[in-house]
């Protein structure tokens, strides 16, 4: 289903006035015109700009929706998920990636950090860390790890310090998952680490802070805000269906003109179910041997067996849905997402150097960057840091929750050894 098919059942709520929206994620900008009840059975409204969906009527309820902005350097003004028209919609189960305007006091300026990276922290031991928020209304706020927990479960309004305390966690283990704050939206911060060997941050550092100036500031950018330029939105544009891609016997041609994207570390993107080709670029000096590694989880974060970790020595996964070309001249990885078995709830795309040389490390990749190019021309890239001083590298991270993938660039070192982070998987190397 295309954005005019689900702009067209918003026009059209049914004799009792809601709106059943099918599950998947829709990219486009939509607009509410009628009053009505909204079920987005757990669905995604996702652009690279905002406001991705505008309220223009009164009596408007919203449940079960998630509505996302994926462009994090879009300017203050232009950073609006939702623009209501009037302060009586009500959602339940809501979550929002950018800006609420025209709801009372949720419109304010949020200071609330999209990604915690605790970096490595030393396993088998307990760490805490703050963080500051600034919340302009009272809030919920928890988290979802069961080895981490938050100095507190409230937020006042303003200023709020927090304790984040980590537990013993095993050696190897990645750590993703959320802290959620809850208003009248809900608003997610991701939280991330490795247990190793090492400590990036000393115990009690401050991980985020906000500007003073920026409450401030914020507001004074709300009173000159033109609501009605604001407001004006485009037809939504048909989204291309792109053939099904069977086997992947060899290397796919790009039939589709080519769309670049940049993407930044942390920042959690909803992904099409279609194919993607992953590699990664650039010029080593001295040349290095680089591998990729794909671990497919289940929801406990193990391999459930060794055809679930495809590598060089296992070039393909048992269901068919990865497959690994390990040529002479590239290691690239094709994931297909309309064939990942059920009982896969994340998946964790590594690369490591081939060799015990120790001077062999990604700060002698020059020019690197992850690839990712979907079967629709979409082409998204992430630069890596000049001075990654490991030989394992985190690139990509991609997770289901209700039956929707996201992906989580990462593009950081880990300080681990490939046996290590294996084990941590459940998988033995002998």
């Amino acid at each position: 289903m295309d954005s005019k098919e689900i702009q067209r059942l918003l026009d059209t709520p049914d004799n009792f006035g809601r709106v059943e929206l099918p599950k998947g994620e829709f990219e486009g900008k939509f607009i509410v015109r009628k009053s009505c009840k909204i079920n987005g059975n757990g669905s995604i409204f996702w652009s690279n700009s905002g406001p991705m969906l505008v309220v223009d009527a009164e009596k408007v309820e919203i449940d079960n929706l998630k509505i996302e902005l994926t462009n994090s350097s879009l300017p203050p003004e232009q950073y609006v998920s939702v623009f209501c028209r009037n302060n009586d919609t009500v959602f339940t189960n809501v979550e929002v990636n950018g800006a609420i305007l025209g709801i009372k006091d949720e419109e304010q300026f949020w200071g609330i950090p999209r990604i915690v990276d605790l970096g490595i922290f030393e396993a088998e031991k307990e760490h805490t860390y703050i963080m500051e928020i600034y919340s302009p209304v009272e809030a919920e706020i928890s988290c979802n790890f069961h080895d981490v927990s938050l100095s507190v479960n409230s937020l006042s309004q303003g200023y709020n310090t927090i304790t984040i305390s980590v537990g013993k966690i095993r050696s190897g283990s990645l750590i993703y998952g959320n802290i959620v704050i809850k208003s009248a939206v809900e608003r997610r911060i991701i939280l991330c680490g490795t247990a190793g060997n090492e400590n990036t941050f000393v115990d009690g550092e401050m991980l985020y802070t906000v500007d003073r100036e920026a409450p401030v500031q914020y507001s004074e950018m709300l009173k000159n805000l033109d609501y009605v330029q604001l407001a004006t939105m485009p037809e939504p544009e048909p989204e291309t269906v792109e053939p099904e891609v069977e086997e992947i016997n060899e290397e796919p041609a790009d039939e589709c003109d080519e769309e670049n994207v940049i993407i930044v570390p942390g920042k959690r993107l909803p992904i099409a179910p279609k194919q993607y080709k992953i590699e990664l670029t650039g010029k080593s000096e001295p040349k290095m041997d680089i591998d990729a590694y794909l671990f497919m989880l289940d929801s406990v974060g193990k391999v459930r067996n060794d055809k679930r970790m495809i590598f060089f020595g296992n070039d393909h996964s048992d269901c068919g849905s990865a497959t690994y070309l390990n040529a002479p001249d590239k290691r690239v990885m094709y994931i297909d997402f309309r064939r990942i078995p059920s009982d896969v709830s994340m998946m964790v795309l590594l690369f490591s150097i081939y060799g015990n040389n120790p001077s062999h490390l990604f700060d002698k990749l020059l020019d690197g960057d992850v690839s990712i190019l979907c079967e629709n021309g979409v082409h998204m890239h992430l630069p890596l840091a000049d001075n990654i001083s490991k030989r394992t590298l985190l690139a990509v991270a991609f997770e289901r929750t209700e039956g929707i993938w996201e992906m989580i660039p990462s593009g950081k070192g880990i300080g681990l050894s490939l046996e290590e982070i294996c084990r941590g998987y459940g998988v033995t190397i002998v």
